[in-house]
């Protein structure tokens, strides 16, 4: 009993700040002291569990239903500091919507607890639970400017389309299930390297299509996209900025330990992944950067932004089902979706300094000239913006460095080759917001500065330093990563 307590320290501890969190919006009104608390109790009971653990080397306790290994250690880290960011961020975004109702963290750390939860599970049962606790969570939070048609569009969109991916992603799972007599991942994997499958092969191959349908919809990859933009653009942008971060992070989290755990174990369905992923990846980067060049509204932008990265990861994905590729692949795979946490927090961090009271997406106008009005912050932007497009002595360069030299090292010549033209057409509209920040059209107002408080100041201010310092000294990151000795 006690192991299976130690093995579910990290997801128990969050899931108790959680409901701590609740339990307290119902004595205190005050949205800022309900956000100071939320930020230490994720910290202390969330994030002091993962250090605990990590000193242990990780745990994997086959009862609970969960592995506490090092790899789970590693996202539910960046599942925290995600979590614990966004708090820092809502203190003042919510104070200036005059919204700052006191349910909030407790929402925002339930989502943690799925991310979680679906970065941990070793059974399709407690990976669909984790999946639908993050869902919810972010149904609820994408609507909760309710004084906003947009923030409840939003909220309505993501909620209908969540429910057909998750529709298809349980029938995939039951599919599954069917074929190999099993839900843990340790049977279906048995099964698959045997070959025995009690309900035939067609059923399989038909559970695992569905089942990746499902998961190309968390990850907003294309054609499984269209919840994306309308959700990113309506939700408070603090939300929007953990759905980009948290939701991506934790969708990727999964996908990797159900290749790993699973999928490896068979080769034609090891080959059909690579395929998949590789194929909806190259598709996602080339027409999501096409469609952002067009986009006219900040965070519309960054959320194809995202849409795209989420190709770029999708091809370090697709790359893992390659047995030679495996090792490097993971760890270049893992760097990326942490240096995507600093400069998309960062980025959007700005886009909530900017946002007025009024409105929910500012149009790029409304950035022109801040160079002039606002020199800190326009160097920020840009600083996110280039790391974003992968420009060098950024951490965004290095993600993508270590992807495309693993592909090729892998001697997937041609798949590194699209990616990277794809990366260069990327980046045409990530300087077109730059270009503006600096040298607006003539006869264009000057942007007003935005009031910056000391929250947002500090997570701007931390993002940067971390997004500049990892890109010229990766050796921190690297060294987590490589201490995970998985492969």
């Amino acid at each position: 009993m006690a192991e299976l307590l130690w093995g579910t320290l990290p997801v128990a501890g969050a899931g108790l700040a959680a409901c701590l969190l609740f339990l307290l919006a119902a004595v205190l009104k005050s949205g800022r002291t309900m956000g100071l608390l939320g930020i230490v109790a994720l910290l202390v009971m969330g994030g002091g569990s993962v250090v605990v653990l990590w000193g242990e080397g990780g745990r994997t306790v086959s009862a609970a239903l969960l592995s506490c290994d090092k790899l789970a250690l590693y996202f539910d880290g960046l599942f925290v500091l995600a979590g614990a960011l966004v708090m820092v961020l809502c203190l003042e975004y919510f104070e200036k919507k005059k919204a700052h109702h006191v349910e909030l963290y407790g929402l925002v750390t339930l989502a943690v607890v799925g991310m979680m939860s679906l970065a941990s599970a070793t059974n399709l049962v407690t990976f669909y639970l984790g999946l639908e606790t993050m869902s919810i969570s972010f149904y609820v939070l994408a609507g909760f400017l309710r004084q906003h048609e947009n923030s409840v569009e939003a909220s309505l969109k993501y909620f209908l389309l969540g429910a057909f991916s998750s529709a298809f992603l349980l029938l995939g799972m039951g599919f599954l299930y069917g074929s190999s007599a099993s839900l843990s991942y340790e049977g279906i994997a048995a099964a698959l390297a045997t070959g025995s499958y009690p309900l035939g092969e067609p059923l399989l191959y038909a559970g695992f299509f569905l089942f990746l349908v499902g998961l190309f919809f968390k990850l907003s990859l294309i054609p499984f996209h269209f919840w994306a933009p309308d959700v990113y653009q309506g939700a408070p942008t603090p939300v929007t900025a953990l759905m980009a971060v948290g939701g991506k992070t934790a969708a990727a989290a999964g996908a990797i330990r159900i290749l790993l755990s699973v999928f490896r174990f068979s080769d034609g369905l090891s080959q059909k992944w690579m395929t998949l992923f590789v194929g909806i990846g190259l598709i996602t980067i080339f027409v999501g950067s096409m469609i952002a060049v067009t986009q006219r509204h900040v965070k519309r932008l960054l959320a194809y932004s995202s849409i795209v990265h989420a190709g770029f990861i999708a091809l370090g994905l697709g790359a893992l089902a390659v047995a030679p590729l495996r090792e490097q692949m993971l760890a270049a795979v893992l760097f990326y979706l942490g240096a995507y946490l600093f400069m998309n927090i960062g980025a959007f961090a700005v886009a909530a300094a900017v946002e007025r009271p009024d409105n929910h997406d500012e149009p790029l106008r409304s950035y022109a000239g801040l160079g002039t009005t606002s020199p800190y912050m326009a160097a920020l932007f840009s600083l996110f913006l280039l790391s974003l497009a992968g420009i060098p002595l950024t951490v965004g360069f290095l993600g993508k460095f270590y992807v495309f030299g693993a592909l090729v090292k892998g001697g997937y010549y041609w798949v590194a080759a699209l990616g990277l033209l794809g990366a260069v057409i990327a980046t045409y509209y990530y300087l077109k917001v730059i270009v503006s920040l600096y040298f607006p059209s003539p006869g264009e107002d000057p942007a007003t500065p935005p009031t910056l408080g000391p929250a947002t100041l500090t997570v701007l201010t931390l993002m940067a330093a971390a997004t500049l310092y990892l890109g010229i000294f990766p050796g921190l990151l690297n060294g987590i990563v490589k201490g995970l000795g998985i492969g």
